[in-house]
């Protein structure tokens, strides 16, 4: 799952920050914060992504749907976690530095792998509720 490496990027983003505190100055709390956050989303998603594959392999409706909403409302919160600490980082710097374009440009990569990943869901839960199933006949005993 990426979301375990987006946690270890940005894990390792806010133990280099807690270093570089004094360049941060005001904006500090809120760039920390900012990963914190995306940090949280990230873990939401590997636990949602648990109930995801229970949801797939008992082909059940109800476990599907927690996903689809999870991942729109997570997917949006990092974006704005992400595009807030960008901004108080690049305020201190004056500059749209590397970082912040590699950054971006992960976060870019990682939607259009994530919309063709909800894609996949939703045509999952679609042909779930047409009662389309994959698992094996039932025995009948005489």
């Amino acid at each position: 799952n990426i979301s375990i490496l987006v946690v270890l990027l940005y894990s390792w983003r806010i133990s280099v920050n807690v270093k570089k505190y004094g360049d941060l100055e005001d904006v500090y709390y809120g760039v920390q914060i900012a990963y914190f956050a995306i940090i949280g989303t990230q873990c939401s998603m590997i636990l949602l992504s648990v109930v995801l594959i229970f949801g797939i392999y008992r082909e059940n409706i109800g476990l599907v749907v927690p996903w689809i909403i999870g991942f729109i409302t997570f997917m949006a919160l990092e974006a704005v976690a992400m595009v807030y600490s960008n901004v108080l980082r690049d305020h201190v710097n004056r500059q749209f530095d590397s970082l912040c374009k590699a950054e971006v440009a992960f976060f870019i990569s990682r939607a259009v792998i994530n919309i063709m990943a909800m894609w996949a869901v939703t045509r999952f839960y679609n042909l779930l509720r047409a009662g389309v199933t994959w698992k094996g006949p039932e025995l009948i005993e005489l």
